[in-house]
């Protein structure tokens, strides 16, 4: 939460600081076009327009965005604890945000009740009555005979999207992207604008903040909700905002409490796909294969110098 072939992204924050003003004409240097408009809860006017361009020659083609990017923990050992429900101390996640409804239409006493009644359906071995009333999503917590998969150092397990072909265990968390070690992004699910342009998990993905020479390489690696756009990573969001070390829990990840300022969001952000650059057969999922296969069709796109100028674009 919070689906090979290759797409690459490219995510510029602080669009203005990071122009030239002596660059050329940024409109001759970016050409791309208003194409579509996602659906986006957090974006004003509930909307956020994205651009594209088609393929000339090598250079790929691609599909832009700006967006904040907030972040998904799925598919690490840390993400949802039980005990731990809010993540207030170790879990990097709400437990409501592996839920079907996200506690979303609860007051302060509906969620305490749901906390209570999760930690109760555990206490009894995840009973098939108690377990659907906790309303945990399977697309989130993958379950073994009806039942979340056994914990992993106390923590469920969480599952991505892009995953190893083929999963022989679903409740294995190494088929998994895990996002405490792999920089990566959500799209939407479903038929949108994405999909029709040929959009999948396992594209490749390149982040780039202003002030920067060396982008940071990611996959696209989850799906999320049909009307909301920007997620990354907690190794995507680290390496953007220059973390050195994993964030201690929920809490640190939204900034809030003793954390105020130091969240893990990252603020307005350019991002490049380029559709149909994955692959189906051994899928983009380390650091190491990240960084080799996506190099190149960066620079072939129009690198750096393409990104900062499609940005002035977009900002008009």
């Amino acid at each position: 939460m919070f689906t090979k072939t290759c797409a690459i992204a490219v995510v510029i924050t602080g669009i203005s600081l990071a122009l030239s003003s002596t660059a050329p004409v940024a409109s001759e240097m970016c050409s791309m076009n208003p194409a579509f408009d996602q659906k986006d809860s957090d974006a004003k006017n509930q909307k956020t327009s994205v651009w594209a361009n088609g393929a000339v020659g090598n250079q790929p083609s691609a599909l832009m965005f700006v967006e904040k990017i907030n972040v998904n923990t799925d598919g690490t050992r840390r993400s949802y604890n039980v005990a731990d429900f809010w993540g207030e101390t170790v879990a990097l996640n709400n437990l409501c945000n592996a839920m079907s409804d996200a506690c979303s239409n609860l007051d302060s006493e509906g969620m305490r009740q749901r906390r209570i009644l999760t930690q109760r359906a555990k206490a009894q071995g995840w009973p098939a009555d108690l377990f659907q009333a906790t309303r945990i999503s399977p697309g989130i917590i993958p379950l073994k005979n009806g039942k979340p998969c056994p914990e992993v150092d106390g923590f469920l397990v969480s599952a991505t999207a892009l995953h190893k072909k083929p999963i022989q265990d679903a409740c294995d968390i190494t088929n998994y992207v895990d996002a405490l070690v792999t920089p990566a992004i959500v799209i939407p699910k479903g038929t949108n604008g994405f999909s029709q342009r040929n959009v999948r998990v396992g594209d490749l993905v390149v982040t780039l903040r202003p002030g920067k020479t060396s982008p940071v390489f990611a996959v696209v690696g989850d799906t999320g909700p049909v009307n909301s756009l920007g997620e990354g990573s907690i190794a995507l969001n680290g390496r953007l905002l220059d973390k050195a070390a994993p964030p201690v829990n929920y809490t640190e990840v939204r900034g809030r409490k003793e954390f105020v300022g130091k969240g893990w969001s990252v603020p307005e952000t350019i991002v490049l796909i380029f559709p149909g650059t994955r692959d189906e057969n051994t899928p983009y999922m380390t650091p190491e294969r990240i960084n080799a296969a996506s190099k190149k069709l960066f620079e072939d796109w129009g690198g750096i110098t393409r990104a900062q100028a499609c940005a002035e674009e977009y900002a008009k």
